[in-house]
């Protein structure tokens, strides 16, 4: 069953479906059946796992899609987005269409301090700890349509970011791509990727899951 609304960011066919069936939903609104907790998955290195579908869709096209769904797109996420250098969103870092990307989220709370949490140090981290693989900046968008921000809360982060390649902007910066828990709404943001770039220790660290 579809339902195409939406209430403090949890759809009511989320809302079914953790009730089980139409009596469990008549039983919520009676104040008998609770709504639990949702139980995300976790991979053996304890990150949470998420399973999103590329969409073949260019910069532009990402902007449009965003900003009519509501989203918050910053200027620099923009700027990113609508690139069309060699190293441009365009070119480097569209999913492909209708192929399913596993993700894994590495919380920057695993390294204590900002000295060491930097974008180098924690992508490195990632690869060679876990075998996780360096992901594109198109997972991005999808990860920020496909995760609430209340979501978000109860994963305890208030950002997810891709250490991805880089891309410059229009000043030549280089900047990857996050999605953003904000008070003011849904966001996509981007940050600089400089060496010495440290990142807070309440997001996490968005890396694709290897194939089997």
């Amino acid at each position: 069953m579809k339902y195409n609304l939406y209430v403090e960011d949890v759809s009511v066919e989320a809302i079914f479906n953790k009730l089980g069936d139409l009596e469990g939903a008549r039983a919520f609104l009676r104040g008998e059946q609770k709504l639990v907790p949702v139980e995300f998955e976790r991979n053996e290195h304890g990150h949470i796992v998420l399973t999103v579908t590329g969409l073949d869709l260019t910069g532009e096209q990402e902007v449009e899609r965003l900003t009519a769904a509501g989203f918050r797109v910053n200027d620099w996420a923009k700027s990113c987005l609508l690139s069309t250098k060699e190293d441009g969103y365009n070119k480097a870092h569209r999913l492909v269409s209708r192929q399913s990307y596993k993700i894994a989220l590495m919380p920057m709370q695993e390294i204590e301090g900002g000295v060491d949490r930097t974008t180098d140090a924690m992508r490195k981290r990632g690869i060679e700890k876990y075998g996780y693989e360096k992901p594109l900046a198109g997972i991005v968008p999808r990860i920020r349509e496909s995760v609430s921000d209340k979501q978000m809360e109860e994963m305890g982060f208030w950002y997810i970011a891709a250490p991805h390649d880089p891309i410059g902007d229009s000043d030549d910066g280089p900047r990857v791509l996050y999605a953003n828990r904000d008070i003011n709404g849904q966001s996509l943001f981007t940050s600089l990727d400089r060496p010495g770039r440290h990142w807070h220790g309440d997001g996490a660290f968005a890396f694709f899951v290897p194939a089997s």
